[in-house]
């Protein structure tokens, strides 16, 4: 292709579609196993309840983070360490179009269906009957997912993955030998790659009806961002209105981030050559490098809050749940820079989700206890905005588990929860910037958590 085979127009298109295509290959991971991508903070007990309860059974670390005000009734130092790994299943059923209407080329992988490993590391301190430390490793935040490059939902994301690490340093404080409170400060370390393809024809046949056949000379946009470091808090507070019940509220504060790295476009020189015209045809429009430039996108993880309740019905069964609130409605627009400039703005639209979960332990003897739980999630996407990268619905959870106790000092335990999801819809029609093409279908979607804990008492 020479600077004659296509009118001026198509390097306006073919520059705009990479500014839109870096902001959407953003637009839908920036928010798997709760809720969206949000990632529930337990050990392997709690997964075994269905993340019932939080951090108010006895000596759990996890309280840590989840809940400092608990750390308040510990008698003795703790430490844990737990792993985890989640299988989520987003297996598309339907069709893809292009701008013609015609079935997008390739195969249709599951971009999940594999095991990502993540850690969970938490320690509490006692300082007296009255005050106690505590620290935590965790990861509140991550999504993995990749599909082939030449999948036919290949204009709608290829690779995404994010990860948020938190580090956390608390304290908790006991009134008297009912209620507590407890407050901490985190420091956050987010990064994220996300690829996606672009069809230049089909958006130059979209936005202005030249006769170029789409899905060819596809054009590979690849983005990596990181934001070192960003802080948050978070606090709450337990009660015991009984020698059986606890009842316990924890909050955790947004935290702001601003995702800073570069962009970079892989694909023929015929597309870059285009891409090298834009600025000399319309220098009003923001400067878009086709060999490459920085980027930096807003993204503000949600707040949440949660209120646990706990009864212990006797020395062998205790009862607990859930109800888990996060705010994803904060997160309604995506705005895109580079070099000081907005290159995009983007509407969102999520909505508020709630957790509800059951769940509880059954002590078998000294040594074994067994759990399980079942919970309900919702999902904060909504038909306008879900595509192939969070494919996300409605979940219903079943957990259970097993702990093991040799010594006075070591226990180990084992959760297994597996999450139902009914058919999540997808219908979306790609902006004719980005090619114009439709997605119409549905993901059968699923998820599978093993988490192993390993507790020190000391």
């Amino acid at each position: 292709m020479n600077h004659h085979s296509k009118p001026d127009k198509t390097g306006y298109g073919s520059r705009s579609i990479l500014a839109l295509a870096v902001v959407s290959a953003f637009a839908f991971p920036v928010i798997a196993q709760a809720s969206a991508f949000q990632l529930p903070t337990d050990n392997a007990a709690g997964w075994a309840r269905a993340n019932a309860g939080g951090s108010l059974f006895p000596d759990d670390p996890t309280a840590a983070y989840n809940n400092p005000a608990a750390m308040a009734f510990f008698s003795a130092p703790v430490l844990q360490a737990t792993a985890t790994m989640i299988r989520p299943s987003a297996q598309f059923n339907g069709q893809v179009l292009d701008v013609d209407n015609n079935p997008t080329t390739g195969n249709n992988p599951n971009g999940f269906n594999k095991f990502v490993p993540f850690p969970n590391l938490a320690w509490v301190a006692p300082i007296n009957d009255w005050f106690a430390l505590g620290g935590a490793l965790t990861v509140p935040y991550g999504l993995q997912s990749e599909y082939d490059p030449t999948w036919e939902g290949r204009y709608f994301g290829t690779r995404t993955n994010l990860e948020s690490y938190n580090v956390s340093l608390s304290a908790a404080f006991k009134l008297n030998d009912r209620f507590s409170a407890g407050i901490g400060i985190l420091g956050q370390h987010t990064r994220a790659q996300l690829n996606t393809v672009i069809d230049p024809n089909g958006a130059a046949q979209a936005l202005f009806g030249l006769p170029l056949p789409p899905q060819q000379d596809d054009e590979q946009l690849n983005v990596t961002v990181r934001r070192s470091i960003s802080f948050g808090y978070f606090g709450g507070f337990e009660f015991k209105p009984t020698d059986q019940d606890s009842l316990g509220f924890s909050y955790h504060s947004y935290v702001k981030n601003t995702l800073s790295g570069n962009y970079a476009l892989y694909g023929g020189a015929e597309g870059k050559e285009v891409l090298e015209l834009a600025p000399t045809l319309d220098p009003s429009l923001p400067t878009i490098n086709p060999n490459g430039a920085p980027a930096s996108v807003r993204f503000d993880n949600p707040a949440f809050a949660s209120l646990d309740w706990l009864h212990a019905f006797n020395e062998r069964f205790s009862l607990a749940a859930t109800v888990k609130w996060t705010q994803w409605s904060t997160f309604q627009n995506l705005i895109l820079t580079s070099n000081g400039q907005q290159l995009l703005a983007l509407p969102e639209q999520y909505k508020d989700g709630y957790l509800f979960s059951l769940g509880g332990d059954y002590k078998l003897n000294d040594q074994w206890i067994l759990r399980a739980g079942i919970g309900y999630d919702e999902t904060p996407t909504v038909l306008l905005s879900r595509d192939p990268r969070v494919p996300d619905g409605n979940r219903k959870l079943l957990g259970v588990g097993i702990g093991y106790k040799p010594t006075q000092h070591l226990s180990f335990d084992l959760g297994y929860q597996h999450l139902f999801v009914s058919n999540t819809p997808v219908n979306i029609v790609n902006q004719p910037i980005l090619g114009g093409g439709s997605m119409d279908g549905y993901f059968a979607d699923s998820g599978d958590v093993v988490s192993v804990t390993g507790t020190y008492h000391f």
